[in-house]
């Protein structure tokens, strides 16, 4: 029986310990409900990662501060880095806009199929997998921009569900899948009607908490598209469109809102998280400032620029506005965070990661969309590797200090050759790519003129040709550059009124009679008053020519090889007081 006993100093020993025991569990039952608290009801991260205006630039090329950024292979190692650093739950990819359109060769010549497979390898876990039955990555939803109108409404609509129907190209995969993911639009509608042409949103849930995702593309669309691809639809004013969608989705519960808007602005650009002030101008700021107090994100794109700055909404509230460059070559990463009682965004953050290649994530190249570059440069190959002129000078788009481009001259020498007009006109964006010196290929012609727009004959009189050069500074779409011309020249007096700046028009070493008739070669997004430029629908057709590129292609080889001479003297700024010539 003794052995059971315990000594005095046993007893004391024991009691000591149970005491400390018993503090520890009083501990345990005051820590351990705060610490579940924190863990039901501590903010919600998640994140986005917004590649606006991609343009289907799945190749090298692009620079950022003198290093070489993009591709497919590039851009996907930065987001597969990302994403695992994240994790797939709790990311999306937002695409706001021009994912396709105005695309180099290798994408456009496959009608930008592979610009779609390369977000589906997101999705999926492989650019090859053409359903939704295996999804290893994250959600990725996309809004249209401008350029996703190049082609016609049907073709669009191809381009999203997917199909071979009216194409006659290699399908990489076979039959095209379209994109597995949601395209969104609030302000589209089939001409006449009150119809969307898409869905307005799509709603996503993170850890429980939903999130609305909303769409909209820049309301002049119909402005700056081929007026024969957008006929049949209709765009209304971006922040009302948004607002009624807002409205719906808040009666739902919702007040996270994230607003994918193809329309942007400039601003300085800055390395590092979101900073408190900023000098953000353009359209997209008196866009922000009209939208319900609710929104919190407008991942913005159109412009091509430099965007992180917080702008206050119609409440007085800041919105996080981003837009991260484009052609592949950049990214915004933006963090926020959910409140899992208000269901709403509490903190938000963003950083425009340049995607270099030579540095950083730019270095481990995502493998899957590097089989895709290969597959899609072994399948176009044989259509752009003939060279066709060599040039012993870069070719750009740069302008000089009169506003004149050197590819643009060569661009619109090449339409009044082939067209035999008298002149020929061309608008600042119509050109997308600049060519190196050395060999000229057609893959390069294809990336100056990715549009393959087809070339008119107008003809105009003298006076429309003035008022024609007059509305580059009265039109409302972009009164930020000129006309790019070719078979005349013209100086202007930017002292004088915006309608009549124009001073003189030399055409053939004599003024040009403003009761004259001329005939005038250009694209015809212009011809039919693209741009803002309205006068050209006073000008009567009189030919059709061939494509732009394949114009341009003709020319090309036609000049003298090398080209080595600039041109000039085209556009010619004066001021007020002095002598004409």
């Amino acid at each position: 029986m003794q052995r059971y006993l315990l000594s005095n100093q046993s007893l004391h020993i024991f009691s000591h310990y149970a005491g400390i025991l018993a503090i520890l569990y009083l501990i345990s039952l005051l820590f351990i409900p705060t610490m579940a608290d924190d863990q039901g009801f501590g903010p919600v991260s998640f994140h986005i990662l917004a590649v606006n205006d991609f343009h289907g630039q799945l190749g090298p090329g692009q620079k950022m501060n003198g290093s070489p950024a993009g591709s497919i292979p590039v851009l996907g190692g930065y987001l597969s880095d990302a994403i695992d650093r994240y994790g797939a739950n709790t990311t999306i990819i937002a695409l706001p806009g021009d994912m396709t359109g105005a695309s180099p060769a290798e994408s456009n010549l496959l009608l930008d199929e592979p610009a779609i497979l390369f977000m589906n390898r997101f999705v999926t876990g492989d650019w090859k997998r053409p359903d939704m039955t295996e999804t290893t990555g994250v959600r990725v939803i996309g809004t249209l921009g401008n350029h996703e109108f190049d082609r016609n409404i049907s073709e669009l609509q191809r381009l999203i569900n997917g199909g071979n129907e009216g194409t006659n190209i290699t399908h990489l995969v076979d039959p095209y899948p379209g994109a597995l993911w949601p395209v969104i639009a609030a302000n589209v509608f089939w001409n006449g009607t009150d119809n969307l042409l898409l869905e307005p949103y799509v709603r996503e849930e993170i850890e429980g908490i939903p999130v609305a995702f909303i769409g909209a593309v820049t309301e002049v669309t119909g402005e700056i598209s081929e007026p024969g691809n957008v006929e049949p639809v209709a765009f209304t004013d971006e922040a009302d469109a948004i607002n009624k969608q807002v409205k719906v989705l808040q009666e739902q519960g919702i007040h996270a809102f994230v607003v994918l808007l193809h329309e942007g602005g400039t601003q300085t650009p800055y390395d590092g998280p979101t900073q408190e002030t900023g000098d953000l101008s353009g359209r997209v700021v008196s866009i922000v400032m009209r939208l319900d107090e609710d929104v919190d994100v407008v991942l913005s794109a159109h412009s091509h620029q430099f965007t992180n700055q917080y702008l206050p909404n119609a409440g007085g509230k800041p919105t996080l506005v981003t837009q991260a460059y484009s052609y592949s070559s950049a990214y915004a990463d933006v963090t926020l965070e959910l409140d899992p009682e208000t269901k709403d965004i509490v903190n938000k953050t963003a950083t425009i990661v340049t995607a270099y290649a030579d540095q950083g994530a730019g270095r481990n190249t995502d493998e899957n969309s590097q089989e895709l570059l290969d597959a899609v440069n072994s399948t176009v190959a044989p259509l752009i590797s003939e060279v066709i002129a060599t040039t012993d000078i870069p070719l750009t788009r740069n302008l000089d200090e009169n506003g004149e481009s050197l590819l643009y001259d060569i661009v619109t020498d090449a339409f009044r050759w082939y067209m035999k007009t008298d002149i020929s006109i061309l608008n600042i964006g119509s050109l997308r790519a600049d060519i190196d010196a050395g060999e000229i290929t057609t893959g390069d012609a294809y990336s100056v003129l990715p549009f393959h727009d087809q070339i008119y004959a107008l003809r105009m009189t003298g006076q429309q040709i003035k008022d024609l050069l007059n509305q580059q500074w009265t039109r409302t779409v972009k009164p930020d550059h000129l006309l790019q011309i070719s078979g005349f020249s013209y100086s202007y007096d930017e002292s004088r009124d915006p309608s009549d700046r124009v001073t003189s028009i030399t055409f053939n070493g004599e003024e040009m009679d403003m009761n004259a008739y001329y005939t005038v070669a250009t694209e015809d997004f212009l011809a039919h008053g693209g741009d803002g430029y309205t006068v050209m629908n006073e000008g009567v057709l009189v030919a059709y020519g061939a494509l732009d590129v394949d114009e341009f292609i003709a020319y090309l080889k036609y000049i003298p090889s090398p080209i080595h001479e600039q041109t000039g003297g085209r556009i010619n700024p004066v001021k007020s007081g002095e002598e004409q010539e």
